[in-house]
């Protein structure tokens, strides 16, 4: 019973269940940061919003006091306030002297007081809405009290505990909480003939005073966010738009497609490289994918070919079909054969071996001319060099490199035959040194290199034309070949080419003693 290993291949699409697309991430990370920031500046903004409406209204609340209290005689009475009171919600804006006979407040507002007495204009501060004064024996007189205000106001008009200070002398500001309201309160003392007589309160909320600031700050962090979280995702939106275009063509690639559609007018640099090189993969893999194609193809015909006429050759032999002459020249093909399948395994182990770098190269000095000049006595006596010409042209005193005799002497092997199967008749190995460099052109007649091979003769698994359409060799000459320049600190380059012939250069490090 036969027993085969199935492969099956499925398409993956798999991805992270916890992952999100990069407009997401990226998004969301742009508007925390930036709500982060707009809810800094606007505690900023916000505290300075209070200190300094805080700071304008207690201002303001003084300047009431300076109008109420009397400025050159005795010390008003408790109706005399309720007339001035009346006269400022009247809506007067010049600053009148209202009481004759009292004393102003005693503080340092001396060039508000002569702007007063000039009868310039000020902007009408704000009407209190809580007034009450608190003599020297802690008796209260209510002036203003707002009879429908919404909540409790008693606990304005009690005695205050600052009282003694403002009958001290001193101005007063204070804040007083009132069921959950913020009311502010100046204290200021009353004067009769020099003498503090009574403290003079005025009291006003500050709630609906600061909520339209906050109201409007509010609004706009909320738009502010709103515009820059647009901004944001066009912004994030246009840059993602070619990543996903590239993530699609690696999918694509993925699915075997090795011509995707990529974007082509992207003005950033770095996503302009990101396309450009990506473009470049995919023509390599493109590439490649044609080459193991051919190589599948080449390997198996290559290995086909000669097994198959290896084992009807010795079968020829072995049942008697062919005897005497016949047979022997039946059994040295199938030699050659068996050397030409040996060669090809050891180009591939070669190649595994350069491309794992488990290759040992012998480090050591090496005579370049003596061992050239030993190549090319081993392949003259060969049949197949026996129509091809070699004029090495080398120094006659030695010329030592450092590396591994017989690794050097397969890559010279590997180009002579090169040479020979382009149907060299003269191949000339010309020396010269350069910067502690030995330079060696190999330079053939032969047939030279087609225009559409020339940009993939080093690679892997490649035949030109006209090696496909012999149908011989894997294409990993030149390629092992150019490795082993490679591992000896050189290079081996494709010089020239014509319909006249081709040239290698190889260039190797002198060994210096």
């Amino acid at each position: 019973m036969e027993r085969g290993i199935y492969c099956v291949s499925s398409k993956q699409n798999d991805y992270t269940p916890n992952t999100v697309s990069m407009l997401t991430y990226w998004t969301r990370r742009y508007v925390l940061v930036l709500l982060g920031c707009l809810l800094l500046l606007a505690l900023a903004a916000g505290i300075w919003i209070r200190i300094d409406t805080y700071e304008h209204i207690y201002s303001m609340l003084e300047l009431r006091a300076e109008q109420l209290v009397d400025l050159n005689g005795q010390a008003p009475e408790e109706s005399e306030f309720s007339n001035k009171l009346r006269q400022m919600e009247a809506g007067p804006r010049e600053l009148k002297q209202p009481f004759p006979d009292a004393d102003i407040i005693k503080d340092d507002s001396s060039n508000r007081k002569q702007q007063m007495e000039a009868g310039h204009h000020e902007p009408r501060p704000p009407i209190p809405e809580a007034v009450h004064t608190v003599d020297t024996a802690g008796n209260i007189q209510i002036i203003k009290k707002d009879e429908n205000a919404a909540i409790d106001t008693s606990a304005l008009f009690a005695v205050p505990p600052s009282y003694q200070n403002v009958l001290a002398g001193k101005n007063v500001r204070e804040q007083v909480h009132v069921d959950s309201q913020t009311w502010l309160r100046v204290g200021v003392p009353v004067y009769q003939n020099g003498t503090v007589c009574k403290a003079l309160y005025i009291s006003m909320p500050v709630d609906n005073q600061i909520r339209g600031p906050y109201g409007l700050l509010a609004l706009l962090t909320v738009t502010i966010t709103l515009a820059g979280w647009l901004v944001l995702y066009f912004l994030s939106r246009r840059l993602i738009h070619p990543l996903r275009e590239v993530a699609a063509a690696a999918q694509s690639i993925a699915e075997g497609n090795y011509d995707p559609v990529l974007p082509r007018e992207v003005k950033e640099r770095e996503l302009q490289q990101l396309i450009e090189s990506f473009r470049h993969m995919a023509a390599q893999l493109k590439q490649l994918e044609q080459l193991r194609s051919v190589l599948l193809a080449g390997v198996s015909h290559e290995l086909r070919t000669p097994i198959t006429s290896i084992r009807g050759m010795i079968q020829a032999v072995h049942d008697k079909i062919v005897t005497g002459a016949a047979a022997e020249e039946f059994l040295q093909i199938s030699w050659n054969e068996a050397k030409r399948l040996q060669q090809m395994v050891e180009e591939l182990l070669d190649f595994s071996s350069f491309e794992a770098g488990a290759a040992p190269i012998r480090g050591e000095p090496v005579n370049l001319s003596s061992l050239i000049n030993e190549v090319i006595h081993q392949l003259s006596v060969l049949p197949e060099f026996s129509k091809v010409r070699f004029e090495p042209a080398l120094p006659a005193e030695p010329v030592w490199v450092n590396g591994d005799a017989g690794r050097l002497r397969q890559m010279f092997i590997n180009l002579f035959d090169n040479s020979k199967k382009a149907a060299a008749t003269l191949i000339n190995i010309n020396f010269q040194e350069l910067n502690q460099q030995i330079i060696l052109d190999i330079e053939d007649d032969g047939k030279g290199i087609d225009t559409t091979d020339q940009p993939f003769i080093f690679e892997r698994f490649y035949r030109g034309s006209a090696r496909q359409a012999i149908g011989r060799g894997l294409g990993l000459g030149l390629t092992i070949s150019r490795l082993l320049a490679h591992a000896h600190g050189g290079d081996l380059v494709l010089l020239r080419t014509s319909a006249a012939g081709t040239t290698f250069r190889l260039s190797l490090t002198r060994y210096l003693k």
